[in-house]
């Protein structure tokens, strides 16, 4: 039998022109929690933006739209989606980090990054291509980079922020606006032994005080959503010291040239890219 419609949850969906885009997630973003983007059509012509409310939206925001736009508002399924998708989840191998259950026996291999992350309330446990994505850059950043003040951005269950903190050994910063993504990245970090590195807060994005009295941050993290991740531009980059390194993700790859060029535009470039699946994850720097 199919569950019933979760009324807490709601799905916004509007197919639009590209230049329309921001105007129309404008109308939403006080209410929204989240906003996601890509391509509706191959040529670019057309966008789809997929709006997340908690609760039915306000028929007021609704008006706001034009006429001449087509939109479907959805409610969405009851599910855990994230303790579903994660029950039988496989230990994951990305490069030199092992990501694995409780259930699971760690890596014999002692030169590999054995993390534990079980099944939550807080989305990444490495299996989505997103984090894999985060992780193989990490693992290549290790050859060559020294890293002393790092920040994982939309932390979720603390996969990256641990990952950090076991390859170089050093202090990392993880926000998340979801306050129970910060209590299970402490938790982790806890279970990992790596409490003494890893301090949790809640924040929205980068204006948080705390985030900004610890920049410039030499790494920063952010494997999010590809249009918060275009809107944040500035104040990320703004964030990164002159020879810091940027991981990004959270985008499909139809959405890479849109991220690519927020940050062209506050002066960083492209210098590697991850493509597993669907989904990217950019490495970016000065």
């Amino acid at each position: 039998m199919s569950k019933a419609p979760d009324p807490d949850f709601w799905q916004l969906t509007v197919t639009l022109p590209f230049e329309q885009t921001d105007a129309i997630s404008d109308i939403f973003e006080e209410e929204a929690l989240t906003v996601s983007m890509e391509e509706a059509v191959s040529d670019g012509s057309l966008w789809r933006l997929d709006i997340l409310f908690a609760g039915e939206p306000e028929a007021y925001l609704l008006v706001q739209l034009p006429s001449d736009l087509s939109f479907e508002l959805t409610p969405l399924i009851q599910k855990d989606w994230v303790s579903e998708s994660q029950k039988m989840l496989p230990p994951v191998d990305a490069g030199r980090f092992y990501i694995h259950g409780s259930h699971d026996t760690p890596h014999p291999a002692v030169s590999r990054h054995d993390l534990v992350i079980d099944a939550g309330r807080a989305f990444g446990t490495g299996l989505h291509e997103t984090t894999y994505g985060c992780l193989l850059a990490l693992h290549d950043l290790r050859k060559s980079r020294k890293f002393t003040n790092a920040l994982d951005l939309g932390c979720g269950s603390g996969v990256l922020a641990l990952a950090i903190a076991k390859a170089w050994g050093k202090p990392v910063l993880a926000s998340d606006i979801d306050l129970a993504a910060v209590s299970v990245t402490r938790d982790n970090a806890r279970k990992n032994h790596l409490a003494p590195f890893i301090t949790a807060v809640q924040a929205a994005g980068m204006q948080s005080r705390t985030l900004q009295k610890s920049a410039p941050y030499d790494l920063i993290v952010a494997n999010i959503l590809a249009w918060p991740l275009v809107k944040m531009a500035p104040n990320i980059s703004n964030a990164l010291s002159a020879r810091g390194v940027l991981v990004l993700s959270g985008l499909l790859k139809t959405q890479e040239i849109m991220v690519s060029r927020a940050y062209l535009q506050q002066g960083l470039r492209l210098k590697r890219g991850y493509n597993i699946g669907s989904w990217s994850a950019l490495v970016l720097g000065r």
